[in-house]
């Protein structure tokens, strides 16, 4: 019984040593896991900002490419038209 006891006490002291050993490079771990987490989501907010600007951008654009679509079929029109009458 004596010997049981030695060797759950001998266990329990190597338990408790790798636990210590462990626990601070689990932690290291864990804080900089969530640290480059943290980093990635601060780089992902700033390409969604610029993202952001780009699409508005490409909308003005779009707006003025219309517009000016407008015009180009407004002025073809009118040489169709012209050139119809000179035709005639």
């Amino acid at each position: 019984m004596a010997n049981e006891n030695g060797n759950s006490a001998m266990q329990a002291m190597a338990d408790h040593a790798i636990i210590k050993t462990f626990t601070p490079i689990v932690v290291a771990l864990l804080i900089g896991l969530v640290t480059w987490l943290f980093s990635s989501l601060l780089d992902v907010q700033e390409e969604v900002a610029e993202i952001n600007i780009h699409i508005k951008h490409l909308h003005m654009a779009e707006e003025t490419f219309g517009k000016q679509m407008e015009e180009v079929e407004k002025t073809l029109t009118d040489l169709r038209i012209n050139v119809g009458r000179l035709a005639h």
